[in-house]
């Protein structure tokens, strides 16, 4: 075979890296490459079959998995001894199923003669700590078996394939990653942003974008982040650029920036950097020099009131109190709206400070505020 046929066949491998559907050209290649009458590729997962992926060059090639998988998990003799359970290791069906007689093997009578087969080589391409994949190539039953020059051609090939897997396997969890936490981070009620150098928009959650929309105090300006009162503006401004630059504040690690509006209120954006000179990076999966963390005094998330009182044994109609109490609303207008006398409400207030090691109502208004993660409620 010519080495510039291989080196195309080679080239063909990568290309699947970031085009996985490119597979249905290179196999046939493969196929051709190897004088054989089928190959495949399958994916599954280590734990289960979820998110299987099966590529493939001829008539039914992918029920071979189950060829291999029977043939890992098996105990038969063999007279060379061959793991096949090593990552890039080219094994024939007669090397695991043994020299003597190998066309009377289980293994050839119940799931390569049934399909047309005569002879299969086969590769663990890939074993990562999510998938395992399979390589193989078939010969028809009206083919020669494989001989150990067709073996030899194979391990010249087999390192490719192992190498684009890994790396095809290395940037899809990478996205996956990415993607679930882009998700996560779209359900926080706080405004979240990822900016590149001069604060460009490089990301930003739902809420970001409905400040962005609504808020007088900031804009976004030719796709960057821009404060709207000049003294905001300027001190927004050094905040992305040190952050750009992995610097921050020694004490708090963060730059915190009031951002007010012509109304008399306005936000305050907490700026972080990403590229920590330590190599910290909380949100490493996501694109950015710099985070921003928008945050309106006048808006809050829903308290968990109910998780609150399953923590320290309220009651329901203590639970009802604590809401209000949480709300700032005097024991007054809690009985007002519970239609109860101020007297139960003050009773259930007693208790309430005896569940929860407090005094005040003051004191029950930080609890519920610390205990009050930042996501959006349900509408």
């Amino acid at each position: 075979m010519r080495p510039e046929r291989l080196s195309d066949i080679i080239g063909s491998v990568y290309d699947c890296v970031l085009e996985p559907q490119e597979w249905s050209r290179t196999l046939p290649l493969i196929s051709a490459f190897g004088e054989s009458a089928a190959s495949s590729i399958v994916v599954q997962g280590r734990l289960n079959n979820s998110g299987a992926r099966i590529f493939e060059d001829g008539d039914r090639q992918s029920f071979l998995r189950l060829y291999f998988e029977k043939l890992a998990a098996s105990r038969m003799p063999a007279m060379k001894q061959v793991a096949f359970d090593h990552l890039g290791e080219v094994a024939t069906m007669t090397m695991l199923a043994g020299e003597r007689e190998p066309l009377n093997s289980d293994f050839y009578l119940k799931w390569v003669r049934p399909l047309g087969f005569r002879d299969v080589i086969g590769v663990l391409v890939l074993k990562s700590g999510k998938r395992v994949a399979w390589f193989s190539v078939a010969r028809s039953d009206v083919q020669s078996r494989f001989t150990e020059s067709d073996l030899r051609q194979m391990e010249l090939l087999s390192p490719h394939i192992c190498r684009a897997l890994l790396i095809s396997d290395a940037l899809d969890l990478q996205s996956i990653v990415a993607t679930r936490l882009a998700e996560t981070v779209d359900h926080l009620s706080t405004g979240v942003l990822l900016t590149e150098e001069k604060g460009r928009i490089a990301y930003m959650n739902g809420s970001a974008e409905a400040i962005l929309k609504d808020s007088g105090a900031l804009k976004s300006k030719d796709g960057h982040l821009v404060a709207t009162r000049p003294h905001a503006r300027d001190a927004l401004s050094r905040a992305l650029e040190e952050s750009s630059a992995g610097r921050a504040p020694s004490t708090s690690g963060q730059h915190a920036i009031p951002l007010p509006d012509e109304e008399g209120s306005g936000l305050i954006a907490n700026v972080l950097p990403l590229q920590w000179r330590d190599g910290r990076n909380p949100l490493a999966a996501l694109p950015g020099a710099a985070a921003v963390i928008i945050q309106n005094p006048a808006e809050g998330a829903p308290a968990p009131i109910e998780a609150i009182g399953l923590l320290y044994g309220l009651t329901a109609a203590e639970r009802n109190v604590l809401e209000h109490v949480a709300a700032s609303h005097s024991p007054q207008e809690t009985a007002d709206r519970l239609g109860v006398s101020v007297n139960t409400v003050k009773t259930h207030l007693q208790k309430i400070f005896a569940k929860t090691n407090t005094a005040r109502q003051a004191d029950l208004v930080s609890l519920v505020a610390r205990s009050t993660a930042p996501l959006k409620s349900k509408r």
